[in-house]
């Protein structure tokens, strides 16, 4: 009898370590990391299961934990279940009012920038008008002159402005409002000089310009440069010849350093002439300017005359 009672044992123990077996399986399945410590519980009142008996009418039976301890276990384990559920969805919630709050800002700054860009464009084409009613008064003021040297200074006066209105109307036009194309601008101040001067003098020009891209703090003083520079050669490089030229080179040489050439097959500079001591405005303005972009500023006198200027492009600020 007791044989068979260890035998019956034998297969009631077997068959409970195959549901448990089953139980451990389905619950990996369905919980995280934390809550597969449960098993280990399960474990050992499987063990508790198998060894602790109590005695009736000297019958050894075994007690039946697992009617009681399993179904426990699943509530518990379905109750972490839930709760880390409840918690991803609260973290999930918290994620997605941060994000509305960070969209939120993002607008706001969007918006803040789209004023900014709008009020920049509407300041330099304030610019540009301002620097044109001052041209047209210095052309009524020329008007009334006699003396011919005033007339000339009121006319370089309005070619310099002509150039910097040259860069606010095309950063007006422009999305970004703090980047100029010398690709564009040059050619532009070019056919602007040559039909500001009535002249009988064939002038070719020859331009060799890099699509550059410069901050606008680097584009005026170029562009006055290249104005004193292209006027200078109409008015004084060719005083007998009725045919000439001027070449405009504008190469990225090294790396961020880029390197501005105007030259003239003219008469070029009187022979003792020096920089050092040039009293002409046009030399100065172009001298100084040069110093303006941390540029280097050379003149040679052979075979007309040639400028250099190498300079170092400085940080664009463009639109994300």
């Amino acid at each position: 009898m007791i044989s068979l009672l260890i035998t019956n044992q034998s297969v009631c123990t077997q068959s409970r370590k195959i549901e448990i077996n089953t139980i451990k399986a389905q619950v990996c399945c369905g919980i995280n990391h934390s809550e597969k410590a449960l098993l280990t519980i399960l474990s050992h009142f499987k063990n508790i299961n198998e060894n602790q008996f109590r005695k009736k009418n000297s019958l050894i039976i075994p007690i039946r934990y697992d009617f009681i301890v399993i179904p426990g276990l699943v509530f518990i384990i379905l109750g972490l279940f839930f709760r880390s559920r409840k918690v991803q969805q609260n973290n999930l919630e918290i994620l997605q009012l941060k994000e509305e709050e960070i969209s939120k800002r993002n607008e706001a700054l969007n918006k803040l920038y789209i004023e900014k860009d709008w009020l920049l464009k509407e300041l330099h084409h304030r610019v540009k008008n301002n620097l044109q009613i001052v041209i047209s008064l210095l052309n009524t003021q020329s008007a009334y002159l006699e003396n011919k040297d005033a007339l000339l200074a009121i006319q370089d006066s309005q070619h310099r402005m002509n150039a910097i209105s040259l860069i606010y109307q095309k950063i007006y036009e422009s999305e970004n409002l703090e980047i100029i194309d010398m690709c564009w601008y040059i050619p532009e101040l070019v056919n602007y000089l040559k039909g500001a001067f009535n002249t009988d003098k064939k002038i070719s020009y020859k331009l060799d310009i890099e699509c550059v891209e410069l901050d606008i703090s680097q584009a005026i003083p170029l562009g006055l440069i290249l104005n004193e520079a292209i006027v200078n050669a109409i008015k004084y490089a060719y005083p007998e010849m009725i045919q000439g030229e001027v070449n405009i080179r504008l190469k990225k040489i090294e790396n961020e350093t880029y390197q501005l050439i105007i030259s003239d097959n003219g008469v070029g500079v009187p022979e003792h002439f020096e920089l050092k001591n040039r009293n002409s405005l046009g030399m100065n303005l172009m001298h100084g300017l040069s110093s303006q972009v941390d540029g280097t500023f050379n003149i040679e006198n052979k075979n007309g005359l040639t400028i250099t200027i190498n300079f170092k492009a400085a940080k664009k600020h463009k639109k994300e």
